[in-house]
């Protein structure tokens, strides 16, 4: 007769929970900054010309047919900034990431460039979860059906929280008019709020899903990626956007794996993660950011389902607006004046009316002479921004032209049309010495001007002019929002003029003088 084995009760247990131990591979992707781009119809230095989200679509349909559980996130600014997308009213994109099977939209700052109206529009065309823990109607505001904090996900068994976080400076980049009572909270206290229901909900994984950086060193208005990891190490992974950066993987300094997938649909990230069941822990991790490239080919579906608003899109950038002649990308002004700041300056003053108009270039892109097509206008005025109007004294022209003046270097600096302004010093230290009108006569002090803002500046360009911002809402500044689209006015004017020659942009605003310390030694005339 055979001898019988016996084995402790302990160790049989301890044998069966290894028996029943597994790893999970879970696989999370990611997009972020398409701003409208489901080809990249209009190209710009640094984005390859195959970008677009119909290259990043088939990227998501490969990854899924080996692992048909990834989870694919948003993380914002997705709508603003393609004619396509204009036309739609931001429609054509959410649909587009929908179809794709887009399991969280995390919403940036530009989802509100056209008003909080109308990003609730597009709420019901969300099929997907809209997450933004910061976001919350408030004051008796319009609610925002679908938009919620945070979702639970099952990934063959392993539960995956996905908690969602929109730019909190928000207000800073559109006008608080525009945003309807729409509160946009801290982040930190946001993320402590709902921690307790992930709890709850037992997450066996955390992601963060924010529309910003990283950010080192930053800890407010807008911490951003490495202090959130710090203040909330309960996170596995950090997914970010906003900066246009493309970071493959990286540690935060909380433990967590960032990646950022960069801007206008050159890439999509993609983070693998392989969890332990028993030990209840990733023990695995990796991410990489998968290039859309011309080895990519565009998703069928998708590009039969918006192909004909592609082609219809691309001749329409083809037509021409005017001829520019005589212009020098730059012709000797101080910036601020630049030929292309100058032609959006007197087209914003002949649709609005305003005797003055403050304001600087919007890209990088130089007005030159040759055929001006949409596209090439839609260089120039990247994105969409409405004009306001409100009065000023000559003094309160001063505190905001010096303000724009002192911003650090690379940022385009707003100049000034319908006033000659006199400047002393270099740089940044440049101060306004004088300003007088067309005619060289000082304007009263009192005097009320008719002066023209992007909406940008006006909401204080994320809280760079604090000043302009302050002065533009005060009770007597009278401010009007105006319906006129900044991009809208120009090409209008252009249309209207058809032939644009250097008299036509008006003269610089901006003129030199020579520094305080040169006039005080220099000798009298």
């Amino acid at each position: 007769m055979p001898s019988r084995r016996w084995w402790p009760v302990g160790l049989l247990a301890g044998l069966a929970l290894v028996a029943a131990a597994r790893e999970v591979s879970v696989v999370i992707l990611h997009t972020t900054d398409l701003h409208g781009r489901l080809v990249n119809l209009i190209p710009e230095t640094g984005v390859a010309p195959e970008a677009g989200f119909l290259r990043i679509a088939t990227l998501i349909r490969a990854v899924r047919a080996a692992h048909p559980s990834a989870l694919y996130i948003d993380c914002g600014d997705t709508i603003q900034g393609t004619p396509e997308s204009l036309a739609s009213r931001g429609r054509i994109l959410v649909e587009a990431i929908a179809r794709a099977g887009c399991d969280a939209w995390v919403p940036g700052n530009h989802e509100f460039d056209w008003g909080a109206g109308a990003f609730r529009e597009l709420l019901p065309v969300a099929r997907m979860p809209v997450l933004a823990a910061n976001l919350a109607p408030r004051g008796g505001a319009p609610p925002l059906p679908g938009v919620r904090p945070w979702i639970l996900r099952d990934v063959d068994g392993v539960r995956v929280a996905i908690v969602g976080v929109t730019h909190p400076t928000t207000p800073f980049w559109v006008p608080p008019p525009m945003l309807d009572g729409l509160a946009f909270e801290a982040p930190e206290k946001a993320i402590a709020a709902v921690l307790p229901d992930l709890r709850k909900g037992g997450a066996d994984l955390r992601v963060l899903a924010l529309h910003d950086g990283l950010w080192a060193g930053r800890t407010a208005p807008a911490p951003g990626a490495i202090e959130l990891s710090r203040r909330f190490p309960e996170f596995d992974v950090v997914l970010g956007g906003h900066t246009h950066e493309a970071v493959a993987a990286m540690e935060l300094p909380g433990g967590a794996l960032y990646s950022q997938a960069g801007w206008h649909g050159q890439h999509l990230g993609r983070v693998d993660l392989v969890y332990d069941t028993v030990r209840r822990r990733v023990v695995r991790r990796s991410a990489t950011l998968m290039p859309a490239d011309a080895t990519v080919e565009p998703d069928p579906d998708l590009a039969a389902a918006f192909g004909a608003t592609i082609e219809r899109t691309a001749r329409e950038l083809d037509r021409r607006l005017a001829t520019v002649e005589g212009i020098k990308a730059v012709d000797g002004g101080l910036p601020g004046d630049e030929p292309a700041a100058r032609f959006l300056r007197r087209a914003i003053a002949e649709m609005s009316g305003a005797e003055v108009v403050i304001h600087g270039r919007l890209s990088d892109t130089p007005l030159t002479d040759g055929d001006m097509t949409l596209r090439d206008l839609w260089r120039l005025v990247p994105y969409d921004n409405r004009i306001a109007v409100c009065r000023l004294t000559p003094g309160e022209i001063r505190v905001i032209l010096e303000e724009a003046l002192a911003q650090p270097a690379g940022r385009p600096v707003a100049g000034i049309s319908g006033l000659l302004v006199d400047l002393e010093g270099q740089g940044p230290d440049r101060r306004v010495a004088s300003i007088a009108l067309p005619d060289g006569s000082s304007p009263h002090a009192r005097r009320r001007f008719r002066v023209a803002l992007n909406g940008y500046a006006l909401a204080s360009a994320g809280g760079r002019l604090p000043q302009l911002r302050r002065l533009a809402f005060q009770p007597e500044a009278a401010l009007e929002l105006t319906t006129i689209d900044t991009r809208d006015a120009a090409r209008a004017w252009a249309e209207r003029r058809r032939r644009i020659r250097p008299e036509d942009l008006g003269p610089p605003g901006y003129r030199t003088i020579r520094s305080l310390k040169e006039r005080v030694a220099a000798p009298a005339e």
